[in-house]
């Protein structure tokens, strides 16, 4: 900015004059600025409102159209200790009978104790050990098997404990020395008879390493103790196993212990057979499964639609309704500083809840919501609407606020009766038409609402391409605007320099008359 020398002729304050004119001239930009800040808060607010109303287009009103939401099966099993199970709507009602014969299990080894020799013996093996100081030649090679899977480990004099280690890891096993009890602990890292694992050595002397040959469920030269495998030198192996149940009547087996068979996930957790060596309460107890429609999940996912739906409708009546801020604008610099922060909030928050009054896209959204859920649906040619499960609005000045008569969280119909509940469990069939066609309805409006056109983007409920070629717009506006208040002030300081100038030169004249009139009478 040029230092300008004013009123320097005249005696005026010029500077403080072009001031004032100027600050007719910026009403102009003001309310261009105050165009671009409604509709920055105006983007904002759309776009918290947008992600809501499709969170909850996608979320619970996405549910409550789809059928298999009123159809979920509870499953309750007579002994939840050896067998949980879970039901998907396809599973068939009535009793189920299981039986489990085994668990899915992992393969455990756990090694006999590692031992140095020569000079080194009675010292610590750790992972650094040299497996060469454990008695191993260098010919000696270490054949790995998990499952389909074969792995090598050759010995050299550089190799350690620590490198065996690694080497199982990368089979796919979990595996540890542990330096305290000096031994290898190593189990397959999944369940089930395809993940068991077999280690044997071309030298023949991975007894060295507590282990000796281990061909899947079996030890060579070895002897079985309760199940579980013992080697000459301690070593000991748990073989994996597969789950196995008598479902029905059918054995089915899996390499885990959970399940899926007629729409059911079925978890074991223990065994009806005491000859399996599990403590039961029953030698060959039959545990029954019960499935049954789930009445109460249906009326918690119907309650929760109805809840979201108020919530969001609420939020929306009040952007549509909310009271005039006419009079209001947005508060200048020299404004803010002459209020306090509190009043500064106060004065922007009558401005920004007042941004969707009237807003044509809002009110799409809100007329769409109160339309569908109060139309009536038939269903063997009788008309059924929410009122006739006890859904209905019961305060005309809530605009639309549904309530469920029963609900004890709402004091207005917490003494009515539950008719939800009552015709879930009379004739949910009606109850899961009448409902899935409303939100159908409303789901198919919503989703036509947020199509992409020229106005919009695909997944928006109001005309943000607009706004944004606006607010763009208006920027510009700003920008012309600014350009054209500089070439204004300019000619207001070339019309005052031009008068500074005019009355530099009067005075001039005004002192040389002077002076010449003053010698004439000298002399």
């Amino acid at each position: 900015m040029p230092l300008r020398m004013t009123g320097l002729a005249s005696g005026m304050d010029t500077e403080s004059m072009i001031q004032e004119l100027m600050k007719a001239q910026r009403m102009k930009s003001t309310k261009i600025e105050n165009k671009i800040t409604k509709l920055e808060w105006t983007q904002e607010k759309w776009k918290s409102l947008n992600s809501k109303i499709y969170s909850f287009y996608t979320g619970v009103l996405s549910k409550a159209r789809m059928e298999s939401s009123y159809l979920t099966k509870k499953a309750t099993s007579s002994n939840e200790g050896i067998v949980e199970v879970d039901a998907k709507f396809t599973a068939p009602e009535g009793t189920h009978t299981i039986k489990v014969n085994s668990k899915a299990s992992s393969q455990f080894v756990t090694g006999g104790e590692v031992q140095l020799t020569g000079e080194k013996a009675g010292q610590k093996v750790t992972y650094n050990t040299l497996l060469k100081n454990l008695g191993f030649g260098t010919t000696s090679e270490v054949n790995i098997t998990v499952g389909t899977e074969s792995f090598k480990f050759q010995m050299d004099e550089s190799k350690t404990i620590g490198d065996f280690v690694e080497t199982l890891q990368e089979a796919g096993l979990n595996v540890s020395f542990d330096t305290t009890y000096q031994r290898f602990f190593i189990s397959s890292k999944e369940t089930g008879l395809q993940n068991k694992f077999m280690i044997s050595s071309t030298g023949g002397d991975l007894d060295k390493l507590g282990l000796g040959t281990i061909n899947g469920d079996t030890i060579v030269n070895g002897e079985e103790e309760s199940g579980t495998k013992i080697g000459a030198n301690g070593l000991t192996v748990v073989s994996a196993s597969d789950a196995e149940i008598i479902y029905n009547g059918a054995t089915l087996t899996s390499s885990s212990n959970t399940l899926s068979v007629n729409g059911l996930s079925i978890t074991v957790k223990g065994v009806t057979d005491k000859g399996n060596n599990v403590i039961d309460p029953s030698d060959d107890e039959v545990i029954n499964i019960n499935i049954n429609n789930d009445t109460q999940a249906v009326y918690d996912m119907i309650t929760d639609f109805i809840k979201s739906y108020n919530e969001l409708l609420k939020e929306v009546n009040t952007g549509y309704y909310a009271d005039s801020s006419r009079g209001y604008d947005p508060l200048t610099d020299e404004q803010r500083k002459a209020m306090s922060d509190e009043e500064v909030e106060k004065w922007e928050n009558k401005i920004k809840d007042s941004l969707l009054r009237r807003d044509n896209n809002l009110y799409s959204v809100m007329n769409a919501m109160k339309a569908h859920m109060s139309q009536k649906v038939a269903v063997n040619n009788k008309g059924y609407s929410l009122v006739d499960f006890g859904v209905a609005a019961v305060d005309y000045s809530e605009k639309g606020i549904l309530h469920i008569n029963g609900d004890e969280d709402d004091t207005l119909v917490a003494i009515k009766e539950n008719d939800l509940m009552k015709a879930l469990t009379e004739d949910p069939e009606t109850v899961m038409k009448v409902f899935t066609e409303l939100a159908g309805d409303l789901y198919k409006t919503m989703t036509e609402q947020m199509e992409s056109t020229s106005l919009r983007s695909a997944l928006s409920f109001y005309n943000d391409k607009l706004m944004s070629k606006t607010l763009k717009q208006y920027k510009e506006d700003l920008s012309d605007m600014e350009n054209k208040l500089i070439g204004i002030e300019n000619r207001y300081y070339r019309q005052f320099a031009a008068m500074e100038t005019a009355l530099s030169q009067m005075n001039a004249q005004s002192s040389s008359m002077a002076s010449l009139l003053g010698l004439n009478t000298q002399k």
